[in-house]
């Protein structure tokens, strides 16, 4: 059996072939949205250029709540269906998933994947631990594996994070949330845990110095308060990692993933430096009063890989009751 394998986010997707159970690196393909009128024309540019004319099954990861029929991804204006990914590879199989599910999947084997630790844990190698993926990039979510521990079946528990509410605490902090929720109504942990976010964050960095934003978009941000060469970047890059820090912390708190905590996401990625080296992170996530000692047991790592949703996407497929490899 071949199956194709797609992580499609806000901004780019990423596509694969998995064939007898084995993701196929030549196989491997990025596109930006941007450069296609809808995902059936992506997908078909994709088939076109791995020299595939149908598959058996599909796993598409999806930025989006996802439906049994597909999905509307959430920061992109696209719409995704059964019938029309069906028309264009004639897979038998089309399983939807939403993009941190399939990231929750890949965790399965953390072995396989490329990652720097930030921290270890007692609990890092137990294979029946509950483990933890989120991040910041386009937009910010996370999910939960969990073992089930009579079947031994792994669940994912997906969510749609970004959209709660931002957990903000002091002075300095509510007047982000004022800033954030401007024209909103309320501030989400998207509003500051994502590419836009941290653009954001400058912005109010900028307006409380008195002065107006010369940076322009999260790349350039990032590089600059990873540098030192731009003091209010710095300063953003710090809230950031502050708020990625508590957020992460009530999370671990919610699903206790003491086989450890994963970030992702491009945001998160670029200011990796600044996660290890700088205490602000750390500091927010033990920040959980009397549970601040447990909050130690947590390993946390980064996830470095592109591949990591489409390897997710293939461990789905092979989880599957009555999945073949062959």
């Amino acid at each position: 059996m071949n199956a194709l394998v797609c992580d499609v986010g806000g901004t780019n997707t990423r596509l694969g072939l998995v064939e007898k159970g084995v993701l196929t690196s030549g196989s491997l393909a990025s596109f930006r949205n941007a450069e296609f009128a809808d995902f059936n024309s992506l997908l078909s540019a994709y088939l076109w250029q791995i020299g595939r004319g149908r598959v058996d099954a599909a796993s598409i990861a999806l930025a989006a709540p996802v439906g049994p029929e597909g999905a509307t991804l959430t920061n992109h204006d696209w719409t995704i269906s059964r019938a029309g990914v069906g028309s264009v590879t004639g897979a038998r199989a089309i399983h939807f998933l939403n993009d941190f599910e399939a990231l929750g999947f890949a965790l399965l084997d953390v072995g396989l994947l490329e990652t720097v630790v930030l921290r270890d844990g007692p609990e890092a190698g137990n294979k029946q631990a509950r483990r933890l993926v989120l991040g910041a990039g386009t937009g910010f979510n996370a999910a939960a594996l969990i073992i089930d521990p009579v079947t031994g079946h792994p669940v994912v528990a997906a969510a749609e994070c970004g959209h709660t509410t931002l957990p903000v605490q002091g002075e300095e902090e509510h007047d982000i949330q004022r800033f954030l929720s401007k024209g909103r109504g309320r501030a989400s942990n998207e509003r500051a845990l994502s590419g836009r976010g941290l653009s954001e964050l400058y912005a109010w960095c900028c307006e409380k110095a008195g002065t107006d934003p010369v940076l322009q978009g999260s790349a350039e941000i990032a590089r600059r308060a990873l540098d030192g060469s731009d003091g209010l970047a710095r300063e953003a890059a710090l809230l950031f990692a502050r708020f990625l820090g508590r957020v992460a912390g009530d999370l671990a708190l919610a699903f206790l993933p003491l086989g450890g905590i994963y970030l992702t996401g491009g945001v998160s990625r670029a200011l990796l430096p600044l996660l290890k080296d700088d205490p602000a992170f750390m500091a927010a996530f033990h920040a959980k009063g009397r549970m601040s000692g447990f909050m130690e047991q947590f390993p946390i790592a980064m996830l470095t890989d592109d591949r990591v949703a489409l390897a997710g996407c293939a461990a789905f497929l092979a989880a599957q009751p009555g999945s073949q490899k062959s």
